[in-house]
């Protein structure tokens, strides 16, 4: 028997019993429940689930029509009969007009099982109706939520008029409209291609006319448009036919547009990352490489020297041979400082100082026709950072204002404190986290520069100047420093309106460092015993020598392995070792840790072309940086062995 629940308004108990008997012997399984009046109803109602409501028309205490009303109101898909002993045929049509499924006498109950059925189907019909709109209802819900995640600005039209056309909110934002200004859509077709650029324009109606005739399956394609407000923006259009006619031809479209500006720059700013990181590695690399040449060539021209009489043709050929190899020593420098592989001296230090001791000799840079004010915010906060290198950086930025402004201008050095927040420096395609920064700008209203040239402005030997003008590693050098000091350098310029280099250096909240004693010992000569360790032959002889005519006892390794056997094998102590920071399987700093479990009093001095930032100098390290001259490694040598265990 199939479960049937009623909910009946009747004031009789027994005609309450004869419908249910009739229910019984059409195949329902009955459970009611029986009320009368009003408040009784209502809670019926809302307190049980009902498949069948059965009412009496007329009762003492409440009206068959009050509760249809009270009923209808709810707004309940219940199937609603009235069964009554008197209804009449004005009150029964008055109920089938209210909106009641059926009525029916008591003394006719013969119809009754086959007007519940019919009502009970047509009540689960109704229902899987009602869920499947539901169910529509959410899945469009969903699907417009998953549109407006992905920003996509939506339109559809029926062609070939571009008549019965829709857009969403968000297509008009990305023109810079709102979508009552978007033109009328018998006008939409030419507007459309109106806003793409010129330069896109033909490629988009060719590929537009193979998608309508059916030649291609959809329309996918890339192009700049303009927004109301006059800029040129990326962006990525998709459109499919959602009906073609007979011959193919589309007939009704749908399709999205996003706007991809913001993540194509993101997209170059990660390509220009990369390319710098590469061509870093590079520069580090050759730079590396060409110290080790130039320690041999600086060092033993500077023997042949020594050994030629003074005044005579050759001496002055070997005095230029030695002054080009010091350019060339200038020239490497600046690959590293860029790769950011120079050793540094970090200190504590305030911007505003560094730019008011290098006043006078960026003036003497600049010459008279061109106006330099400084901006310096008084409450400067510190920052962590080479002084030498920070100067060289104010230096090569003002060097370029200048050469920028060949007819004389104006020159600007700002310094500000920032609190600089992430969305910012992603804009910037700045690899730094959000925080605290002192800013350093440089601006001038000199001729600027396009988009090309800003692409490429950091890479090393890149330069707008003519030959022999600039070696075009000035701001490579720039960007090197301060990307070694935790910062970032970005520039805004404009063709015709100047430029503008803004430096960020993260903040140091520790105080100022007084300069240090940079005074050392004026003895240059030892008989100490010193173990060098230096893979690169040329360099390792020419060491050795040097060490010979300063009087040590040198013992020599050509790696790291070769060191340990040395020391290990070694009865006598061995005062002091002197090894290459880059060595082909421990680091220079790595060995030092294990000759010292073999000889403990040993002190250490670094040789390096580059530090690839394993290492810095401070009270506790000595580095000769490469190339260096005899006296230079004499001093750092004894600055070692004279300074307290």
């Amino acid at each position: 028997m199939k479960p049937l629940r009623v909910l009946f308004i009747e004031d009789s108990e027994h005609d309450t019993e004869l419908v249910c008997s009739e229910l019984r012997r059409g195949g329902f399984q009955v459970v009611h429940a029986r009320v009368d009046t009003e408040a009784a109803f209502l809670e019926a109602l809302a307190g049980g689930v009902w498949d069948l409501i059965i009412s009496d028309f007329s009762m003492p205490h409440f009206d068959g029509m009050k509760a249809y009303e009270l009923f209808s109101n709810e707004q309940y898909d219940i199937p609603f009969i009235f069964v009554s002993g008197a209804m009449g045929e004005e009150r029964a049509v008055q109920a089938m007009k209210a909106g009641a499924r059926d009525y029916i006498l008591k003394g006719q109950l013969g119809r009754l099982n086959a007007a519940v059925q019919r009502e009970l189907i047509e009540a689960e019909g109704r229902r899987k109706r009602r869920e499947a709109e539901e169910a529509k209802e959410r899945e469009q819900r969903r699907l417009a939520v998953a549109i407006q995640a992905t920003g996509a600005g939506v339109f559809e039209f029926r062609l070939p008029h571009y008549t019965h056309g829709y857009v969403n909110d968000r297509f008009a934002e990305i023109y810079g409209l709102t979508r009552d200004e978007v033109p009328p859509f018998e006008q939409f077709r030419g507007w459309f291609f109106e806003q793409i650029h010129p330069d896109d324009r033909e490629r988009a109606v060719a590929c537009r006319d193979d998608f309508v005739d059916g030649r291609s399956p959809d329309f996918a394609l890339e192009f700049r448009i303009r927004r109301s407000d006059g800029k040129w923006r990326d962006v990525t259009c998709h459109a499919a036919a959602a009906s073609r006619d007979s011959n193919g031809v589309a007939t009704d479209l749908v399709g999205i547009i996003l706007d991809r500006t913001d993540e194509k720059r993101m997209e170059e700013q990660f390509r220009q990352a990369q390319k710098m990181e590469a061509i870093g590695q590079l520069a580090g690399g050759i730079a590396h490489d060409f110290n080790n040449l130039l320690t041999v060539i600086l060092n033993f021209g500077e023997f042949v020297l020594e050994r030629l009489e003074p005044n005579t043709r050759i001496h002055e050929d070997m005095q230029e041979v030695l002054k080009a190899s010091r350019r060339a020593e200038t020239l490497t420098g600046q690959l590293l400082a860029y790769s950011r592989r120079r050793p540094v001296s970090p200190t504590v230090l305030n911007v505003n100082a560094l730019v008011e001791d290098v006043d006078k000799m960026l003036r003497r840079l600049l010459g008279s026709d061109i106006e330099f004010k400084t901006d310096l915010a008084p409450d400067l906060w510190n920052n962590r950072i080479d002084a030498g290198g920070l100067e060289q950086v104010l230096v090569n930025l003002v060097v370029n204002a200048r050469d920028a402004m060949p007819g004389g201008g104006q020159l600007r050095i700002e310094t500000s404190n920032a609190d600089v927040g992430e969305e910012y420096l992603n804009s910037k395609g700045a690899d730094i986290p959000a925080g605290k920064y002192v800013v350093i700008t440089v601006s001038d209203n000199g001729v600027g520069m396009d988009a090309e040239t800003q692409s490429r402005l950091f890479e090393p030997f890149f330069t707008t100047k003519k030959a022999g003008q600039g070696t075009g590693l000035g701001l490579a050098t720039c960007y090197g420093i301060v990307k070694q000091a935790g910062g970032f350098i970005w520039v805004y310029s404009e063709a015709g309106h100047g430029t503008s280099f803004r430096v960020l250096l993260p903040r140091e909240s520790s105080q100022e460092e007084a300069p240090r004693d940079q005074t050392h010992s004026e003895k240059m000569r030892g008989s100490e015993t010193v173990l060098v360790v230096e893979d690169e032959p040329q360099v390792r002889t020419l060491v050795v020598r040097l060490l010979v005519m300063l009087g040590y006892t040198v013992l020599e390794a050509t790696s790291d392995s070769e060191a340990l056997q040395i020391a290990e094998a070694s009865q006598a102590p061995i005062d002091v070792v002197l090894t290459d920071v880059v060595l082909p399987d421990l680091s220079g700093p790595e060995l030092v840790k294990k000759l010292s479990r073999l000889h403990p009093q040993m002190k250490a001095v670094y040789m390096s072309g580059y530090t690839r930032g394993a290492i810095k100098v401070d009270e506790t390290i000595v580095l000769v940086q490469k190339p260096f001259a005899p006296k230079d490694l004499a001093r750092k040598l004894r600055e070692a062995l004279d300074s307290p265990a």
